[in-house]
């Protein structure tokens, strides 16, 4: 059974992880439908990974410890994500010990 994927996020200014507010929770979607992982629980983080000025997401999973990124094809202010993609380091994907 999949679970669905409902964030807790806040798109603001660039100010200091301890000073941010979290916004009401949104259920966020890549491509048209909805973010899901695939086992457990999921674990998002917000970062301008392709350093085009918007920031995309990163969203880790508790079953196998596979991470997704989803480039974000709108602005910060109202973002868009693309298709998933496994994050890869050295043409393999990355992965996280659980436990």
């Amino acid at each position: 059974m999949r679970t669905t994927l409902t964030l807790l996020l806040a798109f603001l200014a660039d100010a200091p992880a301890l000073a941010q507010e979290l916004g009401k929770p949104v259920r966020l979607e890549a491509a048209g439908k909805a973010i899901d992982t695939e086992i457990g629980h999921a674990y998002p983080y917000v970062y301008d990974f392709n350093k085009d000025g918007k920031r995309d997401l990163l969203v880790g999973q508790f079953g196998g410890g596979k991470l997704k990124i989803f480039l974000n094809l709108g602005t910060n202010a109202a973002p868009r994500f693309g298709e998933a993609a496994w994050l890869e380091a050295e043409g393999k994907v990355v992965t996280t010990p659980a436990g």
